[in-house]
């Protein structure tokens, strides 16, 4: 009896050690790794955090690198102050110049802090350095910060939704597509017809009758101009002009007209 009670008892400081040996590997070797890494703590400074928490990932060109430790209001502007632990592994990589920003992740829309490298001939950053918050890449990003302009955004889709529903209406855009693609189908057609007219002109010499016809009435219009031919000097001039003139009535003609139709009506009235 005393056998078996002395084997249960060494049976439980057994299984005690075990589970105090499996309980502190877990500890140890899981995500807590705090007693065995080094942390470098940096500061940024955000206007808003926009769903950012204790605990979230920071990240260095897309490699974690470490975990926001705290996020606190900062008492001398209307600003969060946002504490990260950085693995020293990695502090070596973050330069003077670098900068953060908040992105999105993940289907759920997790936060993180992206970190941007800077020039890597400079300085390394020092405990407590504050690092300095670059303009918003990320599409939510972007939208949280400029809330108020999204509106507009709402606007235009509202208005593209009100164009594409008036066209839609009554087939209107249907019938617009059938009568752009007729117009297209008889401008070709033209096209195709006035190209085998001047192809026909061409194979009978008319393309270089009409050439001589221009070159022709280029000729006979710089001859007027310079006062050849009858009616070149008839242009240029004005005695020519002035003899015509003469010949078909001027003044004294007039004065002939106005004679006659004064002695007729002189005549009706005596009748």
């Amino acid at each position: 009896m005393e056998s078996q009670t002395g084997t249960q008892i060494r049976v439980g400081i057994f299984l005690s050690v075990g589970i105090v040996f499996i309980l502190g590997s877990i500890f140890f070797l899981g995500a807590d790794r705090a007693l065995f890494t080094s942390y470098v703590r940096v500061h940024a400074h955000f206007e808003q955090v926009q769903g950012l928490s204790s605990g979230s990932v920071v990240s260095l060109s897309g490699i974690t690198v470490g975990n926001v430790e705290s996020i606190t209001f900062l008492p001398e502007k209307n600003a969060l102050d946002v504490k990260m632990k950085i693995n020293a592994e990695y502090i070596g990589r973050l330069r003077q110049g670098s900068q953060v920003e908040i992105r999105t992740q993940g289907a759920l829309g997790d936060k993180f802090v992206y970190i941007i490298p800077g020039d890597p001939r400079n300085e390394v950053i020092k405990e407590g350095e504050i690092l300095d918050v670059a303009k918003a890449t990320d599409l939510l990003g972007i939208i949280s910060e400029r809330g108020s302009e999204t509106n507009r955004i709402f606007d235009i889709i509202n208005e593209l939704y009100k164009i594409t529903h008036a066209m839609n209406a009554d087939n209107r855009f249907g019938r617009l597509m059938g009568n752009l693609e007729s117009a297209s189908t008889s401008l070709t057609l033209a096209s195709k017809e006035a190209q085998k007219f001047v192809t026909q002109i061409n194979a009978h010499g008319g393309g270089e009758k009409f050439g001589r016809s221009i070159d022709k009435l280029d000729s006979i219009m710089a001859k007027i101009d310079k006062g050849e031919g009858t009616l070149g000097a008839l242009i240029n001039d004005p005695s020519i002009h002035n003899q015509l003139k003469s010949m078909l009535g001027g003044s004294s003609r007039k004065e002939h007209v106005k004679s006659l139709l004064r002695t007729s009506i002189e005549k009706e009235s005596k009748d």
